[in-house]
Order: structure tokens, then C-alpha cells, then sequence
């Protein structure tokens, strides 16, 4: 069954997405009452037929009990219904069948919750075993058509009411989907103002910086020729460089103040190599299955290295979350050579296979994401490569040199053709 990760409108709604058991048997207690009701009526105005004793709540809850399993597991519960349907149908317990809500029920489940192929087969067995009965139950042919074409009509609607249901998830998910990359891109085209603006202000330091300077260099020397001939003259330059100095460190005071994020007055620091067991703890967290191992004799590595790994290793797990789902077992490697230290991120192809359109193999959408990790290894003379295994999982390695500097080198952007 597919699940949603749309928010619910209120808490009830969302107290029956957290416990879908017990909301359902609610429901199914709710038509049992109902069902009750009508073997009561229906008992009063029929020949004999059907019966209301003590074994009537007992077998109008069996009749029920597939309504009880509709989110836990569909098509158990349409299994069940097939076996109460024949129950009653071919023994002397009619009264099982009482009202026929699991029928409405499931076929509306089945609709709001399944693909449409998947959805037409559980409704076609639903209404196969339906027709079935109907057909055992009523011999009066002047009336079977009519009731047959009554049923049909209240299962077109349920299917009709939970295919709405299901569009509308689906549409609120494409929304939710779109908003993020609005607000994404939003929040780019803000840090680029940003950044445009730090840009600026950092010309205006080095205009400020060197204008001032240039006249304190202007007043020493002019102090420096003139301090034995006329030390009053040369009394006053040094006030001039004295003044301008102060005033040059008051608005570089200014512009630095301006420069600085909150994010620089933090004092937490940035991951290491020793922060991937965190990391890989937090990723199995989201429900992600991911090992982690370690090979080779560990040596030390640069900080700038171990920060590039931390990143890597992170982004590879969050494409994965993201284009594969959590269904993709993935391994992390982390192999301490005897040249090089080797990184690799592997995700096996998600069980069942992923249809859903936005997620694929996390190198397929632009890889904007691959340019990064290859930005970051190449940044301290590494390699990275990835690659689609023949399995439809994905792999992405990273090698970093044992003698590599913690110094970023000069690196070539990567172009399309490159990745």
C-alpha cells in the first residue's frame, strides 16, 4: 500500500494514521452495530430465513472483521472477505453477510490507497465474490437484476470517491513538492544577494583600507622630512596619521560587523572524520537500513580531508533517502589504504523497485549533488566516481591520497560532459 507523507488536517486524522488497527476495528465495531441493526429489522419482517439469537453478534462481527484490516494489510483483508462471503453464501449463517458494508469499504480503500492497476484487481475480486453471493442468495431473477445493478452502482462510487481521494493526496504532494523548491530556490536567490552584498562591502574595505593607508603613508613621510626643520609642521602630521588611523580601524570595525553571520559566533565545530558513526546512527534513524564498516590500519589525516569525507558520505546517504527511498539497503565504507583513503557509498535497488517518478538513482536528476562531492575531493587532490550498478543500485566512491595537504588546491569546474 502506498503511503503518504502529507499532514493530516487535525489530530484526529492523524491519531488514525498513527494507529491504523485500532481506528479501523473502531470502524468495523461501528458497522457492526449497524449490521446488527439490520439482522434485527430484517429478522422481524422475513420468513425464517434469518435469525437473531445470541449467535448473531458473533457471526455479524465476522462478517465485519475485514474492515478491521483494510490499512494493515488489503489484501488479507479481501482474502478474508472472500472466505466470509462464501461462509455466507453456501452455509446456514446468512447473517454473516449482513449489510454489506466491508464490500463498499475495501473497494474504497483499495482506490485511495493503490496504484490503479493494483486497485481494479482488488475491487474486481471484491465484487467477484459479492456477485457470487448475490447470485446464490436471490433465485427471484425479476429482482436479481435490479440488485446486481444496485451493487455495481454503490461500488463505482466507492471506487470513484476513493480515486478523488487518492488524486488529491497525490496532487497536495506534488504542491508540497513544488513549494520546497520554491522556497529552495528563494532561499539561493537570497544567499546570492547576500553574498553579492558581502562582495560590496568587502570593495569598501579595500577602498576605505587603501585610501587610508595611502594618506597615512603620504603624512609619515611628509613628518619624516619636515620633523628637523619644522617639528611643528611635522608635529601636526603625525596628528594626521594619528586621526586617520583611528578613523580608518572605526570603519573597518563597521564593515567587519556588517560581514559577520550569526553563524560565525557559533562556537559549535564542524564534523570530522570521527563524526560518520553520528552520522550513520542519525540516517538509521530515518529508517534507512545502512552499515558501516572500517578497513585498514587507521593513520591521521588532514582536517579539510576529513571534513570532505563527513560531506560526502552525507550527501550520498540524503540522495539516497531522497531518489531511492528507504526500502534501498545501503553501505558505507570507509577503507584506510595503504596509498590512499578510499570512501564508498553503496545503495542496493529498492525492494520493491521504485515507479514513482521523482525517485531515481540520485545521479539521474541534474547532478548538482554529484558536482559537489566531486568539487570536495578534488579540492584536496581526490577523485570521486560514481555509477549505476546493474542491479538498479548506485555507487559512489571517493579516493583521497594518504600524503594529501589540508591546503584546498585550484580545481577546474566540472562541466556536464565530465560528470
Amino acid at each position: 500500500m502506498t503511503s503518504y507523507d502529507s499532514a493530516p488536517p487535525n489530530r484526529f486524522l492523524g491519531w488514525t494514521k498513527r494507529h491504523p488497527l485500532i481506528s479501523d476495528t473502531l470502524l468495523a465495531f461501528a458497522m457492526w452495530v449497524m449490521s446488527v441493526a439490520f439482522v434485527y429489522v430484517a429478522a422481524q419482517n422475513s420468513d425464517g430465513a434469518l435469525q437473531f439469537n445470541n449467535w448473531t453478534y458473533l457471526l455479524v462481527a465476522l462478517g465485519q472483521s475485514p474492515i478491521a484490516l483494510r490499512r494493515v494489510n488489503l489484501w488479507a483483508a479481501v482474502a478474508l472477505l472472500v472466505v466470509t462471503t462464501a461462509l455466507a453464501a453456501f452455509s446456514p449463517w446468512p447473517e454473516i453477510g449482513a449489510g454489506g458494508y466491508p464490500f463498499l469499504v475495501l473497494t474504497y480503500t483499495a482506490a485511495a490507497h493503490l496504484a490503479p492497476k493494483r486497485s481494479l484487481a482488488a475491487s474486481a475480486v471484491v465484487w467477484a465474490a459479492a456477485t457470487v453471493w448475490i447470485l446464490v442468495e436471490f433465485q427471484d431473477w425479476s429482482g436479481l437484476v435490479g440488485m446486481l445493478a444496485v451493487n455495481y452502482a454503490m461500488a463505482l462510487t466507492s471506487y470513484f470517491i476513493g480515486w478523488v481521494v487518492r488524486s488529491r493526496k497525490l496532487r497536495l504532494i506534488e504542491l508540497s513538492e513544488r513549494a520546497s523548491v520554491a522556497e529552495a530556490t528563494q532561499e539561493a536567490l537570497a544567499s546570492q544577494a547576500v553574498g553579492d552584498e558581502r562582495r560590496r562591502i568587502a570593495r569598501e574595505l579595500h577602498d576605505v583600507v587603501a585610501h587610508h593607508i595611502a594618506v597615512i603613508g603620504v603624512m609619515a613621510e611628509g613628518a619624516k622630512r619636515t620633523i628637523d626643520a619644522d617639528p611643528e609642521t611635522a608635529k601636526g602630521a603625525l596628528d594626521t596619521i594619528g586621526d586617520t588611523s583611528r578613523e580608518a580601524l572605526t570603519q573597518m570595525r563597521s564593515l567587519l560587523t556588517v560581514l559577520r553571520t550569526s553563524e560565525e559566533t557559533e562556537t559549535q565545530p564542524l564534523p570530522t572524520l570521527d563524526s560518520l558513526r553520528s552520522l550513520i546512527a542519525q540516517t538509521r534513524d530515518t529508517g534507512l537500513p545502512v552499515t558501516y564498516t572500517v578497513r585498514g590500519d587507521y593513520f591521521e589525516i588532514p582536517y579539510g580531508v576529513g571534513l570532505a569525507v563527513y560531506r560526502i558520505v552525507q550527501e550520498a546517504l540524503t540522495n539516497i533517502i531522497k531518489h531511492a527511498g528507504y526500502d534501498a539497503p545501503a553501505e558505507v565504507v570507509l577503507d584506510y589504504g595503504s596509498d590512499r583513503l578510499t570512501v564508498v557509498v553503496v545503495n542496493q535497488a529498492p525492494t520493491p523497485p521504485v515507479r514513482r517518478r521523482e525517485q531515481r538513482p540520485f545521479g539521474f536528476q541534474g547532478g548538482h549533488g554529484l558536482i559537489g562531492m566531486r568539487e570536495r575531493a578534488q579540492l584536496y587532490g581526490g577523485s570521486l566516481r560514481n555509477a549505476e550498478l546493474p542491479d538498479g543500485g548506485y555507487r559512489v566512491e571517493a579516493r583521497f591520497p594518504r600524503s594529501g595537504s589540508d591546503r584546498p588546491v585550484e580545481i577546474a569546474r566540472p562541466t556536464k560532459e565530465g560528470l
